[in-house]
């Protein structure tokens, strides 16, 4: 008997709460098809749900799916994706698919700050899933400029089982333009320590190589810069630098070559002339295009 009323009240639940996805969904004249008005709490839906939070999570997820796919989806705005996605998260923290795309559909909308706050809650709650962390990266410099962030969370991402090996060079390239090549090369000394094939660590000696010569030559473009400051030309070489006290000593080139000033003033390796461009300032950039009303760009 208990079983049976255990039954009827596990039903009676799952019917209560498809009936309000339901009938949420109806055009009642003041919401158009796929609109939300009230997004229940977490722990409401998991009452109703009797014990199956991952079915209300997946009903939920359902509704923001309708919500997404809706054609006038950027006409009626985004508000309410954070809150459908934040609360189905709730009901089921491994919902990873949840997580990347409302991530990744409300920066491109605009909502960097929720689409943010939903990567690092999947983060959080996947740290095995190294796309999130991946996403959460691109989020903070191609929408916010801020290369240090970009770094940390790539950073998080490279050590996620199964990250691509181009994931180091990501975390290696932000920590450079970030102005924190040092922080570039604990990782990769971290990383190379726990390298376990001969062409891991082949590739990692050499990102290695990069960042300390990223480092190093923070330090010698300035002083080229206050040269020319001076001298509007040159130096046609390192030692006069030296010389003329504006450097201590000039660092051995970490690629096993000689170091040189290029004609804009950059230092660069004669063994590998390679060095990350400068980061462009937000204000130079074309600005980003503006979707249309059919989430399409311009």
């Amino acid at each position: 008997m208990r079983t049976f009323r255990f039954a009827q009240a596990t039903t009676f639940a799952g019917l209560a709460l498809a009936t309000w996805l339901l009938a949420s969904r109806l055009d009642t004249g003041r919401l158009r098809p796929y609109d939300v008005g009230i997004v229940p709490k977490a722990s409401t839906l998991r009452w109703l749900s009797l014990g199956h939070p991952t079915l209300a999570a997946n009903l939920l997820w359902l509704k923001a799916v309708q919500y997404i796919g809706d054609p006038r989806a950027n006409e009626r705005g985004w508000d309410k994706l954070y809150p459908l996605v934040d609360t189905a998260t709730d009901l089921d923290p491994r919902h990873a698919y949840a997580y990347y795309v409302a991530g990744t559909l409300l920066s491109a909308f605009d909502h960097v700050p929720e689409s943010n706050a939903i990567l690092e809650k999947g983060t959080r709650a996947l740290p095995d899933r190294y796309i999130l962390p991946y996403q959460r990266a691109f989020n903070a410099f191609y929408y916010e400029d801020d290369w240090n962030t970009a770094g940390r969370f790539a950073e998080i991402s490279a050590r996620a089982p199964g990250a691509p090996a181009h994931v180091r060079q990501n975390v290696l390239a932000y920590y450079v333009k970030g102005q924190r090549a040092d922080a570039a090369v604990a990782f990769l000394e971290q990383s190379l320590a726990e390298a376990k094939d001969p062409e891991t660590r082949k590739a990692v000696e050499a990102q290695i190589r990069q960042a300390m010569l990223e480092r190093d030559a923070v330090r010698l473009d300035e002083a080229v810069e206050k040269w020319r400051s001076r001298y509007v030309i040159g130096p046609l070489s390192l030692e006069q630098l030296v010389t003329e006290k504006l450097l201590a000593e000039i660092p051995a080139d970490p690629h096993g070559g000689e170091l040189y000033v290029d004609e804009d003033g950059r230092v660069r390796s004669t063994a590998n002339p390679y060095r990350f461009s400068k980061p462009e300032p937000a204000w130079t950039r074309v600005p980003r295009p503006r979707l249309d009303k059919e989430g399409k760009a311009p």
